[in-house]
């Protein structure tokens, strides 16, 4: 673990690539966010050379490398910032690319060239910053598109409000969007927390965790699998055909039910009780003692496999005759410990192992 201090902008200058993992949660800062970001920035903007803010510590691990393309870095902790920090120079782009100045379209040249995206790269290499998949798409839409706009259906998107409150602070005729930049470039400190190969950034999440929100047992379960996938964080790699492929789909089938089905899940497979709060800690230690990627991938297969056995329990009256309906409905309205009998019953009748009698 390597420790130094560091202007944030050094994260976007250079030619690399920052990700945010698919397990972080999307963007979240709101407007108090933003407000308090750009007061930060206008302390520094009005102050001539003294001092600098700091804020705060940004982690960051590397991914693994390949003989081609920009070098990656997983962000650990610090995606807030680092977000909010992009979509603040896409607008001081965009402010200077409306001017009718030379020196403005040269300034915004350079934001775009330097700090967003990587020039002389294409695809999946080609933007600086990488926001988690569910936030991908609008992101691509500011970075890329210069005083481009925005669809009406992600109008109200954070990523959108946070680009047009930057806008409406730069366009103040009291600034100086020049002084700004300065202000940005030089003056915004952070501290740079970067992991060796050696060092566990799904561990170092995993604590750095307990400062925010709480993780359901179903969210820690998702992040631990798709960390198994480390090797491949790429957009298009490993870790993201396994989230859109199997887990997006159960987190949208199951929704608030997810957390329950893998309870049941992991006793099915563990042939014993497994408390609430146990889920994660079952789950984990089984697919720890796996060794290989695709023994891991196999399972994240049979997890969605008994996923959509349990979506159709959820919703029995969709999917059988009337007998089997009311058989279901009247073991539903005694227990859940039938839930892994039940799964494992679906799973040998979907294989024609298992016949109905009426």
């Amino acid at each position: 673990m390597e420790t130094s201090p560091a202007t944030v902008i050094q994260y976007f200058n250079g030619e690399k690539q920052n990700l945010i993992p698919l397990f972080q949660r999307p963007y979240q800062w709101m407007k108090n966010s933003w407000e308090g970001l750009w007061n930060d920035l206008m302390t520094q903007y009005q102050t001539d050379g003294v001092g600098n803010h700091f804020m705060g510590a940004i982690v960051s691990a590397p991914a693994v490398s390949t003989p081609i393309g920009v070098n990656k870095y997983l962000i650990i902790d610090g995606q807030q910032r680092l977000t909010t920090i992009s979509i603040l120079l896409c607008a001081l782009r965009d402010h200077f690319a409306s001017q009718d100045d030379d020196e403005s379209r040269v300034r915004a040249k350079r934001i775009h060239g330097v700090y967003l995206i990587n020039e002389h790269q294409n695809n999946d290499d080609f933007l600086k910053f990488v926001p988690t998949h569910v936030d991908r798409e609008i992101y691509k839409t500011i970075a890329v598109n210069v005083n481009g706009e925005i669809n009406d259906e992600n109008r109200n998107h954070l990523m959108v409000g946070c680009y047009r409150f930057f806008r409406k602070q730069i366009g103040n005729e009291a600034i100086d969007p020049v002084r700004l930049l300065i202000t940005l470039e030089q003056k915004l400190q952070v501290v740079m927390i970067n992991l060796s190969n050696e060092d566990d950034p799904y561990l170092i999440f995993e604590g750095l965790n307990f400062k925010g929100s709480p993780l359901t047992q179903a969210d820690l379960v998702r992040n631990y699998i798709l960390m198994r996938f480390q090797h491949s964080v790429a957009p298009g790699g490993k870790q993201e055909t396994i989230y859109q492929n199997y887990w997006n789909p159960l987190e949208e089938s199951l929704e608030d039910n997810l957390t329950d089905f893998l309870r049941h899940y992991a006793m099915l497979k563990n042939r014993v009780n497994i408390p609430q709060g146990g889920i994660y800690a079952a789950i984990k230690n089984q697919i720890s003692s796996m060794n290989g990627i695709d023994l891991i991938e196999n399972e994240i297969k049979d997890i969605f496999k008994y996923g959509k056995h349990y979506e159709k329990i959820l919703c029995i009256s969709n999917n059988f005759d009337d007998f089997l309906v009311t058989k279901l409905k009247n073991i539903k309205t005694q227990t859940t410990t039938h839930c892994p009998l039940l799964l494992k019953l679906f799973e040998l009748y979907s294989n024609d192992k298992l016949k109905l009698m009426t």
